[in-house]
């Protein structure tokens, strides 16, 4: 008899031994179907008028415990030993149906706890106080209409330093900081169609110098094989000594395993700043889309992930965005400035020659 059949064997001992065992999770189980809006605390309480108590303390039985026993799957001739589910030898007490329909019916009248919303605000969580560097909190105000109004203030909190900005700033006019920084780091769909056709051609220019790479690596690779195969030839034929064999072909050896080094490293490939680049302004365009749709849950997703730091003083929001980021928003403002369109598109066009980084694969 293996073990699993062993334990099967107690729990039907202890709970199949009686027809009042069974009568009794016969009789938990329609209550639960029929009356389980009442909750597991009506089924208690019946419990205990039959005279179904704890042992020990004589008083009703834990709701946990009601809850764990209508839970149990061994009643409906299954049972569970070590995380797996064992099919048992014993005659169900309730069919698989009802079982299922049991666990349905718990999970209605379970009372979960209830989560602290975030009230309709928008922006919590979002920005630090300029100050003091203490979270930006979130008041509503009612007025005597009846009309309520979302606020947004530091919690002064930080008594070293503490902030003397005690202006409020209107979940509206926050809004439009978010706008506006997020603003800073879109590429409009006219602009996003020049810069994909450019890094078209710089793409196709990287993957001609990496095949040219490759080729490079295959050829000093090729030689060095020659030349290793040079040497075992002459020490097999006798014309070298050992000694001076060794000498000879130790350093190939080590030049032949970073060339295969290289070789996998180019033929394998890695991420090109032109495909980051791509990344880039695809992401771009699709932020400049949520400004224009006035998207504020993705404008504020996005501006936590490209932005440092969002601080906001005298209601006014700055974001300190990350490399490459903080170019593109330098181009925006430099672009924005100019007083001509064709200025603008020079802006554009030269920003990334006068700066490199801003397709560094290190900082993208």
């Amino acid at each position: 008899m293996t073990f699993i059949e062993q334990f099967e064997q107690e729990l039907v001992k202890k709970l199949q031994g009686s027809e009042d065992a069974a009568s009794i999770v016969r009789w938990a189980a329609e209550k639960v179907l029929e009356s389980y809006r009442n909750g597991i605390t009506a089924i208690q309480k019946e419990l205990a008028a039959l005279g179904i108590v704890g042992n020990l303390s004589k008083k009703p039985l834990p709701l946990s415990s009601i809850g764990n026993f209508l839970r149990n799957p061994f009643y409906c001739g299954v049972f569970l030993h070590k995380g797996e589910m064992h099919q048992g030898i014993h005659a169900p007490m309730i069919s698989k149906k009802t079982f299922d329909e049991i666990q349905t019916a718990l999970v209605t009248i379970g009372k979960p706890r209830k989560k602290r919303g975030d009230k309709g605000f928008l922006f919590l969580n979002f920005a630090t106080c300029g100050t003091c560097g203490h979270c930006i909190t979130g008041e509503r105000h009612t007025k005597k209409s009846g009309r309520r109004y979302h606020y947004y203030r530091c919690t002064h909190k930080n008594k070293q330093p503490h902030s003397d900005d005690r202006s409020l700033i209107r979940e509206e006019q926050f809004a439009e900081e978010v706008k506006r920084n997020a603003a800073l780091v879109g590429i409009p769909d006219d602009w996003k169609e020049r810069f994909l056709a450019k890094i078209e051609l710089w793409q196709n220019d990287d993957s001609q110098a990496r095949q040219r790479h490759v080729d490079r690596i295959k050829s000093e690779l090729t030689a060095l094989k020659s030349k290793i195969d040079r040497l075992n030839t002459a020490f097999t034929e006798g014309g070298l000594e050992l000694s001076e064999f060794k000498e000879l072909k130790n350093p190939l050896i080590v030049q032949k395993a970073v060339l295969e080094q290289q070789l996998a490293k180019a033929e394998k490939g890695g991420a090109s700043p032109i495909e980051l680049l791509k990344n880039l302004v695809l992401e771009a365009n699709q932020a400049e889309k949520w400004v224009s749709s006035e998207n504020w849950l993705e404008m504020k997703s996005f501006l936590q992930k490209v932005g440092l730091n969002r601080l906001v003083r005298s209601q006014t929001l700055t974001v300190s965005f990350k490399k490459p980021w903080n170019l593109l928003a330098e181009t925006t403002v430099a672009a924005q400035r100019a007083a001509s369109e064709s200025e603008r598109n020079s802006i554009w066009w030269t920003y990334r020659e006068s700066n490199p980084g801003f397709v560094n694969a290190n900082d993208a």
